[in-house]
């Protein structure tokens, strides 16, 4: 996730510079003044998850090692002009969220495909978001947006009546978030590019325990919610 989030800050850093000031004109001069605007969105995204777990009966604590994949979603956009500095946005989308998990077990108490898990999410997102808009400069416009999104993970297995002692690993269908976002907007002679990176955090619990309360694999599992980091390109 760090090599994600450093080719963002990068790309982030240099092209508002290679399009926005050292630009002399001033592309789409009325595109903000629209009341109503729409658009689409491609991106990129590397979703892990915050645990909280119970404590256990020995001195070991048990520990899950979840690895983010970097994984891609599809989106698009309608944007409400409230006045020069703010706007209200809905993104609805899909994101397509892989993660591997690995449960803290021997080889000799368990074999490798219950132990080591590639975990497929697949979201359909509706986050509804307040964009706080800078000055435009020249040909760039920087903003902060603040969203809350309901998720509908449509491959959470959340009724599946196998668990992890079948290598089931079962997730709660709706997860709500709340989103942090920052961008710019670049003026381009024939559309706007908004290049944006984003935090998601889920709100809620989002494992479901496995059918037997004892289980190895859930039993010490408090709370599992989905922290990601969303790189975005989004065209209007």
């Amino acid at each position: 996730m760090k090599s994600f989030l450093t080719l963002f800050f990068v790309f982030f850093s240099v092209l508002p510079t290679l399009y926005g000031q050292n630009q002399n004109l001033e592309n789409l001069k009325t595109s903000d003044k629209k009341r109503l605007r729409f658009g689409y969105y491609l991106g990129l995204n590397a979703v892990g998850a915050k645990m909280e777990y119970l404590p256990t009966s020995s001195s070991q604590p048990f520990r899950l090692a979840i690895k983010p994949k970097p994984s891609f979603d599809v989106g698009l956009l309608a944007d409400v002009r409230i006045n020069e500095f703010l706007n209200i946005r809905f993104h609805p989308g899909v994101a397509f969220v892989e993660r591997e998990i690995i449960f803290p077990f021997s080889e000799e108490s368990f074999s490798k495909p219950l132990r080591e898990r590639a975990v497929k999410s697949n979201y359909v997102r509706f986050p509804l978001g307040i964009k706080l808009n800078a000055r435009r400069i020249q040909n760039a416009r920087p903003f902060l947006m603040v969203s809350m999104s309901r998720n509908i993970n449509i491959t959470s297995e959340e009724t599946n009546l196998n668990d992890n002692q079948q290598g089931t690993f079962r997730m709660k269908r709706n997860m709500y978030a709340w989103e942090f976002a920052i961008g710019t907007d670049i003026y381009l002679p024939y559309f706007k590019l908004t290049p944006s990176v984003h935090g998601i955090f889920a709100l809620n619990n989002e494992i479901v325990p496995d059918n037997n309360p004892n289980s190895d694999f859930t039993r010490y599992i408090a709370s599992m919610k989905s922290r990601g980091v969303f790189l975005r390109f989004t065209f209007e």
